[in-house]
């Protein structure tokens, strides 16, 4: 049950790194790799998930030491409130990309009002020869 244990702690240790380096990639990168991230997010969260699974079958089957579930509830709790920040963020990041899209669209449609130039007409060329 310790190994478990320790392993779970462990798991939680590396979601909430990658949370924090989620946050700082979004809060300094222009262009982040969002599929990056979401990749990282998914193997992480099913590593924790996981973990997490194992531990509450040996708890089903033995008594627990008393320390363990406020523990875990702390770090679990802690873990789901650093989610909804990063979630927030993420949110943030796809408005600020849709909202640049709309003005790209916005340019295109300008762009277009122009009209596209006149249409040249290459010379023909007739074979007298024959």
């Amino acid at each position: 049950m310790h190994g478990l244990y320790e392993a779970l702690l462990s798991a939680c240790d590396n979601y909430q790194v990658m949370q924090q380096t989620h946050l700082h990639c979004l809060a300094t990168e222009a262009q982040p790799d969002i599929a990056r991230l979401v990749f990282e997010r998914e193997h992480l969260f099913a590593d924790l998930q996981n973990h997490l699974t194992a531990v509450v079958y040996q708890v089903q089957k033995a008594v627990p030491e008393p320390t363990l579930v406020p523990i875990l509830q702390a770090r679990l709790t802690a873990l789901l409130e650093d989610d909804v920040i990063l979630d927030g963020r993420l949110h943030a990041y796809r408005a600020t990309l849709e909202q640049r899209l709309a003005q790209i669209r916005q340019g295109l449609k300008v762009l277009d009002g122009y009209g596209s130039p006149a249409p040249t007409r290459a010379p023909m060329v007739v074979d007298k020869s024959g």
